[in-house]
């Protein structure tokens, strides 16, 4: 595999990416203005329940599932049984939470929420992440980068436009929503099983036992990472809920959603990454795996660190623009969840690269250990200062806070064991440099254009196109200057400067 050919299905994968991220931020900003940040809140913690309560069900089998689709090609029993793997993991929570479930236990569990909507709730995330990460990993798998964007961007403007028709009407529920999404990627999961190939996989021998085997061996250090992993994510949503109430809820995810914008250059490449890191491995392609860590990790924390570094000096701005002043409170919070996007896609890319690598006893390692501090953080962070014990109070700051000091930590420490682990040189001071220059010349570009206005009558887009023009020229030169930093050569910053220009990604 050249490295056209991973840049190529990058560049495609970025684009679509982007078209999909723009329609989605749009939609998340017209709902949560339509709630209000305490309805958000209710929104934004049925649906983060219920990742977790599917992380937990899935048991570590989807990592497994795409790993063994990179590695060589697979018949269509093989993805037929972890299809029929996935319906079962959805009966379950429907047999559980609508019949066996006692209603007390549902109250105290979803903190008052209706039966029926936290089944919808559930059904609704199915959808949306297992299932269809599901159909992209198959995609992914066969190199059909293109066609998995293109499902998912249509997938996006159809969301847009049902989302602004409802509201428009004046119809807009968290019921609604949640049907929506429901409708939505049920119909597109029939469209990728034939866009896809999925119903042209060719028969193969299958043999059950080994299958199994295989799925045993590399998910058994995954089940209690899986069991902690559900434990972790519901904890901070449910303690956030439950002690600083929805409204708080609602702040936090609205800073998570705009402060992880970044990230989608990111999910841009894991899939791709991933592949092609595990196809590596099984040739035995060290140089070619080396190659490909240093340059996607360095690449996606650098492109993090700019972002936060143009829009934190800008995050009461654009809290007030986006939402209006009743979610004024979370301007601190996006300003935190902007660094930690940056360190979030080391930790992912991480993530990735040891799960290729069929590392996941070191994986669940670092993760059991960072997952178990954080709950205990998270409560003393979050519990009111009256409750039999006592905590900070601080909600949604505070739980960001949390999650940008554990962050910064478990990146390093797992960039460090991947260097060692593989007889490379451990590098961390990429991330000072571009972190601290990004920040510093973000506030310097900030603070010029702040004194030019006071000279000049300008609007705020006129004042944030100025910044862009100072600021992206300043981190130009930085990065012509230190290219290594972003990853790449300026030989390499010329090539793609060219093929920009040329419109040649495809």
């Amino acid at each position: 595999m050249t490295d056209l050919s991973v840049s190529s299905r990058f560049a495609v994968s970025v684009l679509a990416n982007l078209l999909r991220a723009g329609l989605a931020f749009v939609t998340t900003v017209i709902i949560a203005r339509a709630f209000g940040p305490e309805m958000y809140g209710d929104y934004a913690f049925l649906i983060g329940s219920f990742v977790a309560t599917m992380s937990l069900l899935n048991l570590g089998t989807s990592n497994a599932f795409q790993t063994f689709m990179s590695q060589k090609e697979r018949g269509k029993i093989f993805v037929i049984s972890y299809a029929g793997w996935q319906l079962l993991q959805i009966l379950l929570v429907v047999l559980v939470i609508g019949i066996i479930l006692p209603e007390v236990w549902l109250s105290q569990i979803w903190l008052g929420h209706e039966r029926s909507m936290v089944l919808l709730a559930g059904a609704a995330v199915f959808m949306q992440q297992p299932a269809w990460r599901t159909m992209i990993q198959i995609g992914e798998s066969k190199r059909l980068t293109q066609r998995v964007q293109v499902l998912s961007a249509a997938i996006a403007v159809v969301h847009f436009v049902l989302v602004i028709g409802f509201w428009i009407g004046g119809m807009l529920s968290i019921r609604v929503v949640f049907g929506l999404i429901l409708a939505e990627y049920s119909i597109f999961l029939f469209v990728a099983y034939k866009v896809l190939f999925v119903s042209k996989l060719e028969e193969e021998s299958f043999d059950g036992r080994s299958i199994l085997h295989e799925y045993v061996k590399y998910c058994s250090p995954l089940i209690l990472y899986s069991i902690m992993g559900f434990g972790y994510e519901f904890a901070d949503r449910w303690m956030l809920q439950n002690f600083g109430g929805s409204k708080q809820q609602g702040l936090y995810e609205i800073g998570y959603r705009i402060g992880m914008f970044s990230l989608l250059i990111t999910a841009s490449l894991l899939n791709i990454f991933w592949k092609e890191i595990a196809e590596a491995k099984e040739k035995e392609n060290l140089e070619l795996m080396q190659k490909l860590y240093r340059k996607a990790s360095r690449f996606l924390f650098w492109l993090g660190a700019v972002l936060a570094g143009f829009l934190i000096p800008w995050c009461e701005e654009i809290i007030l623009l986006m939402l209006g002043p009743s979610y004024s409170e979370g301007s601190l919070v996006l300003g935190i969840m902007l660094l930690v996007s940056a360190f979030t896609s080391l930790s992912q890319i991480n993530g990735s690269m040891m799960l290729a690598l069929g590392k996941t006893k070191a994986h669940f390692a670092f993760g059991s250990i960072f997952m178990g501090v954080s709950i205990p953080c998270s409560y003393f962070i979050l519990a009111s200062k009256d409750a039999y014990l006592p905590g900070l109070q601080l909600g949604a700051i505070g739980l960001a806070t949390k999650l940008l000091v554990l962050v910064i930590l478990h990146a390093n420490i797992v960039s460090r064991w991947i260097s060692r682990d593989h007889g490379w040189k451990f590098d961390w001071t990429y991330q000072v440099i571009v972190l601290g220059g990004a920040l510093g010349l973000g506030w310097l570009s900030f603070e010029l254009i702040e004194a030019l206005s006071s000279y000049l009558s300008v609007n705020l887009f006129f004042k944030g196109g100025l910044m862009l023009l100072l600021y992206g020229g300043v981190v130009g030169v930085m990065t012509w200057q230190m290219p290594w930093v972003a990853g790449t050569s300026r030989q390499g910053i010329k090539s793609y400067y060219f093929r920009f220009i040329n419109l040649r990604f495809l």
